[in-house]
């Protein structure tokens, strides 16, 4: 399951829960004042790629066959 982050527009909270794939807004309150008049935010994410030394940009392999 992911964690997502969220932001209270009540209390002004910004707080991450690890919910469901396709959980939305309505699904999730703000545990500081229990309010459910949260948004989303967006969120960065990171991967490591082959460790390779060269300037290009490293992406995993999906599937299987050499390359």
């Amino acid at each position: 399951m992911p964690i997502y982050e969220y932001h209270c527009t009540k209390c002004d909270n910004t707080f991450a829960i690890l919910q469901r794939v396709g959980a939305t807004e309505r699904d999730t309150q703000c545990p500081n004042c229990g309010s459910k008049d949260v948004k989303k935010n967006i969120s960065a994410f990171s991967f490591s790629g082959g460790g390779g030394t060269s300037s290009s940009p490293s992406y995993p392999r999906f599937g299987s066959g050499g390359g």
